[in-house]
């Protein structure tokens, strides 16, 4: 049963969508953006109810599309009428039945999606369905796991430093503490080391980062945008 994210206020007076929804799907609701990213990774899409929260919904809609990678999005907008500046995969405006709803669900979760892999060495990432696999073993990532392992993979055989791998996945440039970069580090390892303890392939390089070794590759010129990949805002 494919699991739906919905954002709405909590405490309305109005019927939720989330009970039409719950007919056939498993609903987790939240009440703002920022709690929807923490819970996206365990969803198959997002429904953002703008109508219930009272906003035109465009700002979070921005904010749930940078954190939530390739999941789709559907944003319910409070006007009958309005421009599109909604980045969301679509967009239902008011008036519309719970049915439409559930069409619109079911037309994105059955869309075929678009694969993107790399493939480095024994690792092969699916950036559409963010799935690593090594060693036959599937991984599930949130968003930016996804996008670390991504940069690793890309730049096999150099060395990351902190600053760059920061400014990349968490849009800052802040150093003075780095404790959930060494969390997705140790997160990383412990999918792709037979012993995360002393890793054989992702490793520290003291004082400045981190580098992704595999056997049989080298190191890349600096200049090389052989493996350069186009990496999405999280």
């Amino acid at each position: 049963m494919a699991t739906v994210l919905l954002v709405e206020k909590t405490g309305m007076q109005r019927a939720s969508f989330a009970d039409a929804l719950r007919k056939r799907y498993t609903v987790i609701t939240v009440s703002s953006g920022k709690q929807a990213i923490q819970q996206a990774q365990s969803c198959h899409i997002v429904v953002l109810d703008a109508i219930s929260l009272r906003t035109p919904g465009d700002r979070i809609a921005r904010q749930l599309k940078d954190g939530i990678g390739s999941l789709p999005l559907i944003h319910l907008h409070p006007e009958a009428k309005a421009k599109n500046n909604s980045p969301a995969d679509a967009l239902l405006f008011q008036p519309f039945t719970s049915r439409k709803l559930v069409n619109t669900i079911e037309r994105l979760l059955t869309a075929p999606a678009t694969d993107s892999v790399l493939e480095v060495g024994h690792l092969s990432l699916n950036s559409a369905r963010r799935v690593l696999i090594t060693n036959g073993q599937e991984n599930s990532l949130t968003p930016k796991l996804a996008l670390l392992v991504e940069m690793f993979m890309a730049h096999a055989g150099e060395t990351l430093d902190r600053k760059r791998l920061m400014e990349t996945v968490w849009h800052t440039n802040y150093l003075g503490d780095t404790r959930t970069l060494d969390v997705h580090i140790r997160w990383i390892r412990q999918m792709i080391e037979a012993d995360p303890g002393t890793p054989q392939y992702l490793k520290t390089v003291r004082g400045v980062g981190y580098r992704l070794e595999l056997p049989g590759l080298t190191a890349l010129p600096e200049d090389s945008s052989a493996l350069e990949l186009t990496l999405q805002s999280v």
